[in-house]
């Protein structure tokens, strides 16, 4: 369906809330667009128009619901604007939306706004091309009135201009991320890099990539329990890039990675199937070796029985065969009688010595010895284990930090700037658009490889084709 806002210049950016009823839209017309979902005409109703910046209104963000209906504006002006919405005032002609701050600390183009997750506080971060990003907190949070600083991260040491291109951000959104991070893209040198927040002066985590073209746009998707997130740009050269990037370098090593992708053949689903396991018991690989572990001792457990029983069959053949010959070389029972229990009672000393020591038998035969096989299992298993976990030092010095890998670099035809990429609510959908005025939809494949699924025009989409 279509939308009739009724900007009269570009739209730059459309924003909805948490909840999905309710959007904002921005434009070069300086104004901003709140739009309410009536479910009962499937339509979408004016709610409030806004004169307000004094220049092109580039990024919207809304705050968690609850925060209240809070909405972040940037523009070219310089400047970032907190919005609020209020009961309309008595007067005829109220407006329910009022700026309640306007934060005027950036020193170039202010390109990109976001609020950080509610998980973490009310924190709003601002990107402008002076090659800083800032942090902005409230000092009261119920009125909003005043914000002040609460981080800084100066991504272009020195400072950066208006000419070196815009800054884009975008915060991780898992809750279950040791780290508060967000990604920075953009501006002079044209990197991308993930930083750690928490405390007055974020710290550089990971550089995810540098480019050749302008750092256009970054989006960090939702990892649903995935071991990996999952960070696409959008840059002026006409490609879209996703990449998956570990926080936590021991799961890095892991294989439920490449597990979430099934493939046709055996070893494929297999190892979906590991991952699966792996992930179920938080990511120990041990479990793994518990199962296999299990496996094959009900495997020896049936091929001990078996020895047994054959052991068994040789007892009773030798035992015969000794009877018999004790019978025939005339032995006295009472000297068998003292013989045999001045024997016992040495092997029971013997026995008793061994079992205190050493916990077990003193009988050299590992068949008569009933831990042999679980010695032997535990050693075979504590070896598997260790082989697993024991890495290099050079290797442990590689997963010390976190990493990050191209997973997908898809390229637009025809070649022209992506301003926007966008993740769906669950990461495995990604939209993006560009200057051809067509947005597209990306999704992975079951063999991993991303594709064009669809494509959507003012005019006409591919679906309808």
């Amino acid at each position: 369906m279509s939308i009739p806002v009724n900007h009269d210049d570009f739209i730059h950016d459309t924003a909805y809330n948490f909840y999905g009823t309710r959007l904002a839209t921005c434009g070069s017309d300086k104004c901003i667009k709140i739009w309410d979902w009536n479910k009962q005409t499937g339509l979408w109703i004016l709610n409030e128009s806004i004169l307000a910046h004094e220049s092109s209104v580039v990024r919207l963000s809304w705050a968690h619901p609850e925060f209240g209906q809070v909405l972040a504006s940037c523009s070219l002006d310089r400047t970032v604007k907190i919005w609020m919405e209020h009961e309309p005032s008595a007067k005829a002609g109220g407006s329910r939306w009022t700026c309640v701050s306007k934060i005027v600390d950036s020193s170039g183009v202010v390109h990109s706004v976001a609020f950080a997750p509610e998980y973490t506080s009310l924190i709003v971060a601002a990107a402008s091309s002076d090659g800083k990003v800032r942090l902005h907190s409230p000092i009261e949070a119920v009125k909003l009135r005043n914000w002040s600083i609460s981080g800084q991260i100066d991504f272009v040491p020195g400072g950066a201009s208006d000419s070196d291109g815009p800054l884009s951000l975008s915060w991780c959104k898992s809750r279950f991320s040791a780290p508060h991070m967000l990604v920075v893209g953009g501006s002079k040198g044209n990197a991308v890099r993930v930083y750690q927040t928490g405390s007055m002066q974020p710290t550089k985590l990971h550089d995810i990539d540098f480019y050749d073209s302008y750092v256009l746009d970054v989006d960090w998707a939702p990892t649903m329990g995935r071991s990996f997130h999952l960070i696409a740009t959008a840059c002026s050269d006409g490609h879209v890039r996703i990449y998956k990037f570990w926080a936590d370098p021991v799961m890095s090593n892991t294989s439920i990675s490449e597990g979430l992708f099934v493939h046709e053949n055996d070893d494929g689903v297999r190892n979906a199937s590991k991952a699966t396991n792996t992930a179920a018991n938080g990511g120990d690989l041990s479990a793994d070796y518990d199962s296999e572990d299990d496996e094959e001792e009900e495997d020896e457990e049936d091929d001990d029985d078996d020895d047994d029983e054959d052991e068994d069959d040789d007892d009773d053949s030798d035992s015969e065969g000794t009877d018999s010959d004790d019978d025939d070389n005339g032995v006295d029972a009472e000297d068998s009688e003292q013989g045999g229990d001045g024997l016992d009672t040495a092997n029971d000393g013997s026995d008793d010595d061994d079992d205190d020591d050493n916990g077990t038998y003193s009988n050299s035969n590992p068949a008569n010895n009933p831990n042999a096989s679980n010695a032997r299992r535990r050693t075979r298993a504590q070896g598997r284990r260790s082989g697993s976990k024991a890495l290099g030092s050079s290797e442990q010095q590689q997963l010390s930090y976190p990493r990050s890998e191209l997973v997908a670099d898809l390229v637009v035809e025809p070649h022209v700037p992506i301003r926007r990429v966008r993740w769906n609510s669950t990461g495995t959908l990604l939209s993006s658009s560009g200057d051809d005025g067509v947005a597209r939809m990306w999704k992975m494949t079951v063999n991993g490889t991303w594709r064009e699924v669809a494509a959507i025009t003012a005019e006409k989409s591919s679906a309808e084709m």
